[in-house]
């Protein structure tokens, strides 16, 4: 068994009248509060942020709208889902993260401290950039 498969596999003993269970997980820090992160094999699921991951999934959304014409500016976009333009701009920005910082947030593997407030602020669209931002983080 690989050491990524043994650290998420759940430990049961029992000795005498006690039982022990071993549940293995790990904190990260999430808007300023720690939060445990259970693995997969706890959850059935992969850990994830779910702000962010809506927010990517809404960037995609509206860039492919944008690209497709299906919407004409930030604008329409806008007043079709009843939000700021700005918010929309921001949130656009998503669009253009490099492809592995997206699959390590959907993973729930995005460093400590990364929230959302911190992925709508301007980023440099040079992905090696983003990378470098993300691990200084500066």
């Amino acid at each position: 068994m690989s050491n990524a498969a043994e650290a998420e596999t759940i430990h049961m003993a029992a000795d005498n009248e006690t039982i022990h269970i071993r549940i293995p997980m790990k904190l990260k820090k999430r808007a300023g509060r720690k939060e445990i992160v259970l693995p997969k094999a706890v959850t059935g699921t992969a850990p994830a942020q779910d702000a962010l991951v809506r927010a990517m999934a809404r960037a995609w959304k509206w860039q492919t709208m944008l690209e497709s014409g299906e919407v004409e500016s930030i604008v329409a976009l806008a007043t079709r889902f009843h939000v700021d333009h700005s918010y929309v701009a921001r949130t656009l920005r998503l669009a253009s993260l490099a492809p592995d910082i997206v699959e390590a947030i959907v993973r729930g593997d995005e460093p400590d401290g990364l929230t959302l407030g911190r992925l709508m602020r301007p980023w440099p669209v040079g992905w090696d950039e983003q990378r470098e931002i993300l691990t200084t983080g500066t």
